[in-house]
């Protein structure tokens, strides 16, 4: 073999030993990034909204209070047409904590404000009682927009 081609052969082989490495090096961020996703995930629901007395005593608060508008299960439009589902089928997971806090205190163009009815943590507790029916991921984006708008 010709010196020339002996170098364009050990060109490829270091090549190819390149190409595997980076092969390697991002195979290797990748499986770094899903055990962190994995350990971030993880602890996440490891670390829940409310007590189970806290859930139970909104579960409690909602059937004498919200139930006969809202549905037994959130489902919505029980006694009253405009009473929006609170379960995960509409858009109740799309409002921060604080509005929804605003909106049961306050109310709305049919719903009473409860400002006078309910103490503030059967507020509070109502409110993470029907954020249990939500999905996981409406319960995220639900949590990240609570950021800016929290329980008070």
């Amino acid at each position: 073999m010709g010196k020339r081609r002996i170098q364009i052969i050990q060109q490829r082989r270091q090549a190819q030993k390149r190409k595997k490495a980076l092969i390697y090096m991002a195979a290797g961020i990748g499986i770094i990034g899903l055990l962190a996703y994995g350990i971030w995930n993880t602890s996440r629901l490891a670390e829940p909204l409310a007590s189970e007395t806290l859930i139970a005593f909104g579960a409690q608060v909602y059937s004498n209070n919200c139930a006969v508008c809202h549905g037994e299960n959130g489902e919505g439009h029980a006694s009253t047409p405009l009473a929006p589902a609170l379960n995960d089928r509409e858009h109740a997971w799309h409002h921060a904590d604080g509005q929804l806090q605003e909106l049961i205190l306050e109310g709305g163009i049919e719903m009473p404000a409860f400002e006078e009815i309910l103490e503030d943590q059967e507020v509070v507790a109502v409110i993470r009682y029907f954020q249990t029916w939500w999905q996981a991921s409406q319960l995220d984006t639900q949590q990240a927009r609570s950021v800016s708008d929290p329980l008070r």
